[in-house]
């Protein structure tokens, strides 16, 4: 163990005072620091136990360790995964048994376990008792163990398991599936000689000592839902042939459908036909239709009784659905990505909102930023109701890097008039590289190309209005920043440059603290050089520039503490750690305070990489654990962190919050368009630590709240269907006028009456009907105030046509045929004829001149008979019909919807269909995706079989 005083940091704080960093009194303020190495580099930590003390740690050799004092010292327990040579092939109750898994280090090669011992592919904590632990291993070698991993028992099983799916409420239970021998074959003779290849699924009900069969030839299978009751329901898709070898598709497939079982197995019924992949959560339950496919075409029905019925999800607009991200679904409402495909639409989808009953959907944001896997930029802020952040591809038009208009900061917003000092201010003062990037992007522009950019927004409203975030006036060392007030907001990277920057980052204990890494400017940039590390303490309303450079992070203490690393360099990389020129401290960097100050120590003389800082799930404690790798070594390291050491007082007089003696504030989060500070409809107060109070809330802390309704506003409702927002906006537009009149005339509409419904349904084409806009956000619970007013809109133009139009048209039939009878009489002679007859003929000899061709004309005669004689200058095609714009048709727009924000689109496969929680019970860099909760460690993900065995399943 080694403990590294703090002072140094005031030391190097000083020195490089020019920075504007804050300090503090740090005098014999110590970090008691512990370094471990293991045998190979870390792949996974788990927390277990009722206290979260005990902490599982496996490497990628395969070998398991445990700590039993929260990280600080290890032993090693492999020798306790004991396994049985010349254990029989098949498993209890009739499942066949399977090859040895792969992966880990062979036995005898270095660092492997002594010979008999298993090795480690996956550990797994009950989410209904902490000290249930399972371990998945290879060569058919699994255990579980009831106390917290003290010590194990084989599990009954020995095929490979697939998959491990634990009960949502009964301990013992699990479902476990496998794929039999034959799938494993080395040849096709001798997969003959073997049985059937498919995926098989079991469950225990005693943790591994007996397992019955319930199905074969399972593609997907979950636990039925606690919310609703229906948590001992099995649900699993299936292929429908359920014979021979099964298929493994790349993508949707229409035969298959899913089944559930009420009984374990004993009878099984079909719930819905083609029903490839699903999903449940807060129950909801949603199932992935295969609509066509040859164009692989999916549609969502949503089900919130447990499958007993389910309706098609209604979407503003009709356009081919690939895939399906459940983004949230934790209020009320649910958040859904949709990829349509098209052209460059595998990296974008639109995110939709539904209204509480989870069918009918309206556009929150369009082409939000996505991954080939399912992941999306995309995350609800933990720790607030209705606080989204998410990233979206807009595209720079030939007028510049200006805002869509509406948009922060730009004219006409509904924030110019608040941005108006500031422009004014800061307008002549935006030179430097940032401006010169904007001008070239500019320019660029200026010659007709569109280039795709990335762009940041936030929503206070559960996706109602989006909005930019707003830069910070001033860098970290106190400077101001650069930026075209026009074109300033601050940009965060998402989840798809996992690998390269840290996501954006929120926990549910730390209120209103919200990090991330990025830039200021008009989009977000990939540079090194360019990234920063932000953090907000409001929610995302405001934020600072927390450190110069990309940092990885985490919280603790119930965000009364922050740890940061550098995530781009080496720890105690020589030159680049400890110099004032290169804007960063040395290896590890934290904050009490919130990023007033930030204090740094060393990891010590060998430079590390560093992969991740993590903390316990609640994030309430001051130990962190941050591991890494050193260059040219195969070891993995790790140090405990025990800012316990630092001996700060527990903080006092919570209950006498805003008083002068006490070290807590009383805050409200706002969206910063009102005075009230409400969101939701409500007025929330919460009790944080003040940001100057150096003192820790300890493990224990509860943190009192009350509550207050508001009056009515805008921002307290959501477009209707039909209807969308421009990112900025407030006011929804008519978008898709049918959806409109559909929804109105269905009754759907929420402040229609009858009158209307019946007029909508009644819809001619050359009327038009009243309906809202508008529609209270679900889960709000604001009274009274602002009320939508109705709106005049037209009818959809396949309307049926009315008596008055009927009889316009008849009329108008009516002169185009007698223009084409006099038409026809003219060309035959027969009309001079009857115009002789009736007396004209004493006309037909007499001369006509060209008015305005004599002196004595009405007008410039020889202009006028210039253009007489000039048929070319008159009717001539005119030389700028090149650049007229073309009307195209809409089924020509690559998908696009109708807003403002376009982007291009190009045809993709079927991708996931995931569930994202957004909790973390570790940090941004060690988890597959930014939607990782307290009691789920693996995400649920809804994809389209792949070509692999482990893309067959909800991960």
């Amino acid at each position: 163990m080694k403990v590294f005083s703090v002072g140094l940091a005031a030391f190097l704080a000083a020195l490089c005072a020019s920075w504007g960093v804050a300090t503090a009194a740090v005098t014999n303020k110590k970090v008691s620091v512990s370094e471990v190495s293991f045998d190979s580099h870390i792949e996974d930590i788990q927390w277990c136990g009722e206290d979260h003390r005990t902490v599982l740690l496996k490497t990628r050799n395969g070998r398991l360790y445990r700590s039993k004092d929260g990280g600080k010292t290890w032993m090693e327990i492999s020798d306790l995964l004991k396994t049985e040579e010349g254990a029989p092939g098949g498993a209890p109750g009739g499942a066949p048994g399977g090859p040895p898994g792969a992966g880990g280090a062979p036995e005898g090669a270095p660092g492997a376990p002594a010979s008999g011992v298993a090795l480690v592919d996956s550990i797994m904590v009950s989410p209904v008792n902490k000290n249930i632990v399972v371990i998945v291993g290879t060569k058919r070698n699994h255990f579980v163990s009831e106390d917290a991993a003290v010590s194990f028992r084989r599990i009954r099983y020995t095929s490979t398991i697939h998959n491990f799916h634990f009960h949502p409420t009964r301990a013992g239970y699990a479902l476990v599936s496998t794929w039999t021998d034959a799938c494993y074959a080395k040849s096709a003779d001798s997969a003959k000689k073997e049985e059937e290849c498919n995926h098989q699924l079991y469950y225990t009900p005693d943790l591994g000592r007996s397992f019955k069969l319930v199905s074969e030839y399972v593609v997907q299978f979950s636990w039925g839902d606690k919310h609703i009751q229906v948590q001992d329901n099995i649900y699993f898709t299936q292929h429908r042939g359920r014979s021979g070898d099964q298929p493994r598709y790349g993508g949707w497939s229409k035969n298959v459908d899913l089944m559930v079982t009420k009984d374990f197995g004993r009878t099984v019924s079909r719930l819905v036909y083609r029903g490839n992949k699903f999903l449940l959560s807060n129950g909801y339950f949603f199932v992935a239709k295969v609509k066509d496919a040859v164009k692989q075409t999916v549609t969502l029905l949503v089900s919130t009784d447990g499958g007993v019925t389910f309706s098609a999800a209604k979407l503003p607009i009709e356009i081919e659905e690939k895939s399906y991200t459940v983004l949230d679904t934790s209020e009320g409402a649910i958040m859904l990505h949709v990829n349509h495909g098209g052209e460059g639409g595998r990296d974008t989808g639109n995110v939709y909102i539904s209204d509480a009953k989870g069918v009918r959907f309206a556009l929150s944001l369009p082409n939000n930023i996505r991954a080939g896997t399912g992941e999306c930029e995309f995350d609800k802020v933990l720790s607030m109701e209705g606080v989204y952040i998410a990233n979206f591809k807009d595209s720079v038009e030939a007028s510049g890097l200006r805002g869509p208009p509406g948009a922060p900061g730009a004219p006409g917003g509904p924030l110019a008039a608040a941005e108006e000092e500031r422009v004014k201010q800061e307008e002549l003062e935006a030179e430097g590289l940032q401006a010169e990037v904007e001008k070239k992007h500019e320019r660029v522009a200026s010659k007709g190309r569109r280039e795709d950019v990335t762009r940041t927004a936030i929503s206070f409203d559960k996706g109602g209005v989006w909005s930019y975030l707003k830069a910070p006036k001033v860098d970290s060392r106190g400077q101001k920043i650069a930026c075209p007030p026009e074109n300033c907001w601050l940009h965060l990277n998402g989840i798809t440059k996992f690998n390269e920057f840290a996501p954006f980052y929120s926990v549910e204990n730390a209120i209103g603290i919200i990090m991330g890494t990025g830039n200021v400017g008009s989009y977000l940039r990939s540079e090194k050089d360019e990234v920063n590390t932000y953090l907000s303490r409001d929610g995302g309303l405001t934020w600072i520039e927390a450190h110069k450079g990309a940092f990885i992070y985490e919280m603790g203490d119930h965000g009364g503490l922050l740890v940061m690393a550098d995530d781009t360099k080496k720890t105690n990389q020589a030159g680049a750690n400890t110099s004032c020129n290169n804007a960063t401290f040395s290896d590890v960097v934290f904050s009490w305070n919130e990023g007033q100050s930030w204090y740094d120590f060393e990891l010590g003389s060998a430079p590390l990489f560093v992969d991740n800082i993590v903390i316990e799930p609640n994030s309430s404690s001051v130990e962190f654990l941050l591991y890494g790798k050193r260059e040219n070594d195969n070891a993995g390291v790790l140090f405990h962190l025990d800012f316990a050491a630092l001996n700060q007082q527990r903080c006092k007089g919570i209950w006498a919050a805003d008083s002068v003696s006490s070290d807590y504030e009383t805050w409200s989060p706002s969206d910063g368009r009102s005075g009230e500070k409400c969101i939701l409809g409500k007025h929330v107060t919460y009790t944080r630590r003040k940001q100057t109070s150096e003192c820790f809330n300890g493990r224990d802390f509860e943190r009192p709240r009350s509550v207050q309704v508001c009056p009515c506003t805008i921002e307290d409702y959501e477009c209707e269907y039909g209807f969308e927002r421009a990112v900025g906006s407030v006011y929804c537009l008519p978008t898709d006028v049918a959806a409109a009149a559909a929804s109105t005339a269905a009754g759907l509409n929420q402040y229609a009456d009858e009158a209307d419904a019946a007029a909508a349904a009644a819809c001619t084409s050359s009327a038009f009907f009243y309906t809202a806009a508008y529609r209270k956000v679900p889960g709000d619970v604001c009274e009274g105030g602002w009320v939508p007013e109705k709106v005049a809109v037209p009818c959809p133009p396949h309307s049926p046509v009315s008596r008055g139009g009927k009889l316009v048209l008849l009329l108008i039939s009516l002169i185009v045929l007698l223009m084409c009878i006099l038409n026809y009489l003219a060309k035959t002679g027969r009309l001079k004829a009857f115009f002789r007859n009736t007396g004209f003929e004493t006309f037909a000899n007499v001369s006509y001149a060209i008015v305005g061709s004599g002196p004595s004309g009405w007008g410039d005669g020889d202009d006028v008979q210039k253009n007489h004689h000039s048929g070319e200058e008159m009717g001539g095609r005119d030389e700028t019909e090149d650049d007229a714009p073309n009307l195209v048709n809409f089924s020509q727009g690559s998908g696009r919807t109708a807003s403002r924000l376009g982007a291009s689109q190009r045809p993709s496969g079927a991708d996931d269909f995931e569930l994202g929680d957004n909790a973390s019970a570790v940090s941004n860099r060690n988890r597959p995706s930014s939607h990782q909760g307290e009691t789920s460690v693996t995400i649920p993900r809804l994809a389209p079989a792949a070509y692999n065995e482990d893309s067959m399943e909800l991960l």
